[in-house]
């Protein structure tokens, strides 16, 4: 993640209990913040419309109105935000912040197009009246923006500001909420979804005043991050299979028996997405710690056997430096296996006594246990793909996200026919073979590091300027458009 390990290991190395506290804090906001948000945003509004018993098919297009949004505008921005975040980590090594800025306007211009376009197709014959659909557009607008701008806050130092946005943007949302609910200004759902449009405004806005604080720049070259999408499109394709995969389940249990239809326009199976909800909740801490330990333990002996053999090592110190790294690799995944593996029965034993409590029937606690385990190789294959991608086996990690979405698609499309009892096996099945595959292709690469690192690589690396690298080119008439790529400069002739 572009810049958060300079500010954990500032925090780590006070070595006091505060530190500490905050380190954690800032990752679990950086990392998790839009999620909790959404979480507690939608819990707390789902307890006012119980105070005020707000009708229950408004309840269930409510969900569907902020389920959808949230689903999509992750699956749209999860591409983009993995391409930007390797144009970022360019910029800040090779110090040009003034990029920085303008490829956030660039890249909110790309995406916002490209996600109104699909809103476009899914909203035009929907019998929903228009001001629904506007402000639930609106809604899946920021959740874009904020997804994208999530990218550049890893770089900000003040997280207080971070936590500060987002609490403020969630509080407003309740708050005026709880005044639609009250005062009946506005009819309940369309009030309530123009309530949360403001608090997502206010989020959007304070985060992208301290991201303009943050990054200074005079530079109006909004798209010259375009040139990426030649030099990394393999980054854009991971990130948006394995996104899609974490949804694709849902998306087609939604057309099976268990499936309801809202206005026409939504479908979505309460039983199994309500067990989905609570299942993902359990891989959240593993996030927060994998990111902590990469960045504090992992990165010091990965740049460090790369600066042997980029600044002259012997061979001896890079063969040190390399079993140092896969030692601690291995051990921190281990670590991070351990302690998930704790996380995940909690979750399977508090899910088990609470969520028949709260009215799930046995069915969806079948498919929770299910899911439970599924997010729990899920997190850990996520894991894998990153440490691949550390060590630029970007093949391979494309590989392993394309046998992920593939096996999700084909195993919950025959458990369509095979009825309720198997939904969640085919995501728990998908995501355990997936997570196999990623340790054998783990164990290949690291075996072969050596090799892959001298000798796999062209001597020789003449890269014609392509379609996207002529139209940045042709925008701002230069005729040498720089192009950054694995680190190095590189000039289109």
């Amino acid at each position: 993640m572009a810049g958060i390990g300079f500010e954990l290991k500032k925090l780590f190395d006070k070595k006091s209990a505060i530190g500490y506290f905050r380190a954690y804090t800032y990752t679990t906001v950086v990392t998790t913040g839009p999620f909790l948000l959404m979480t507690g945003m939608v819990l707390m509004i789902q307890l006012l419309f119980s105070i005020f018993d707000v009708p229950y098919f408004t309840k269930q297009l409510y969900i569907a109105s902020v389920s959808y949004p949230f689903i999509f505008s992750h699956i749209i921005s999860s591409g983009f935000a993995m391409l930007i975040t390797r144009y970022i980590a360019d910029k800040i090594y090779s110090k040009e912040y003034n990029e920085i800025i303008p490829s956030l306007y660039g890249m909110l211009s790309v995406a916002l197009t490209i996600g109104s376009i699909f809103a476009l197709f899914f909203f035009w014959k929907a019998p929903l009246a228009f001001e629904l659909k506007l402000v639930t557009y609106i809604f899946y607008m920021e959740l874009i923006t904020i997804w994208i701008q999530g990218v550049y806050l890893t770089a900000l130092k003040d997280y207080k500001k971070i936590i500060q946005s987002y609490v403020g943007g969630v509080f407003l949302s309740i708050f005026l909420v709880f005044v639609v609910l009250k005062t009946s200004i506005l009819p309940q759902l369309f009030g309530t979804i123009v309530a949360m449009d403001i608090g997502m405004l206010l989020i959007t806005a304070m985060l992208m005043t301290n991201i303009k604080k943050f990054f200074v720049g005079t530079s109006h070259r909004n798209f010259l991050f375009l040139q990426y999408f030649e030099t990394h499109f393999n980054l854009f394709l991971i990130s948006l299979f394995y996104s899609i995969s974490l949804y694709i389940p849902n998306i087609i249990i939604w057309r099976g028996s268990l499936a309801i239809s809202i206005e026409e326009t939504y479908w979505y199976a309460p039983i199994y997405d309500i067990a989905t909800f609570y299942g993902f909740l359990s891989i959240l801490p593993v996030m927060v710690v994998f990111v902590v330990a990469t960045e504090i333990h992992f990165y010091k002996r990965y740049s460090t056997y790369f600066m042997y053999i980029t600044e002259g090592g012997n061979l001896k110190e890079i063969e040190d430096a390399r079993n140092d790294l896969f030692r601690v690799m291995w051990s921190e995944i281990r670590n991070v296996l351990e302690f998930q593996l704790v996380f995940s029965f909690i979750f399977l034993a508090i899910g088990n006594y609470l969520l028949p409590r709260i009215g799930l029937s046995h069915s969806s606690i079948n498919m929770y246990n299910l899911i439970v385990l599924g997010a729990y190789a899920t997190g850990i294959l996520q894991i894998v793909i990153t440490i691949l991608l550390y060590v630029e086996d970007r093949k391979g990690a494309l590989w392993i996200s394309a046998i992920f979405l593939i096996m999700n698609v084909g195993f919950n499309v025959l458990g369509l026919e095979f009825g309720e009892n198997a939904y969640g096996f085919g995501f728990f099945l998908a995501a355990f073979l997936s997570l196999v595959i990623s340790f054998g292709r783990l164990v290949y690469y690291s075996k072969r590091l050596d090799y892959f690192v001298f000798c796999s690589r062209p001597v020789f690396y003449n890269k014609r300027p392509g379609l996207l690298s002529k139209f940045v080119n042709w925008c701002y008439r230069e005729k040498n458009a720089v192009i950054v790529m694995d680190g190095k400069r590189e000039f289109n002739k």
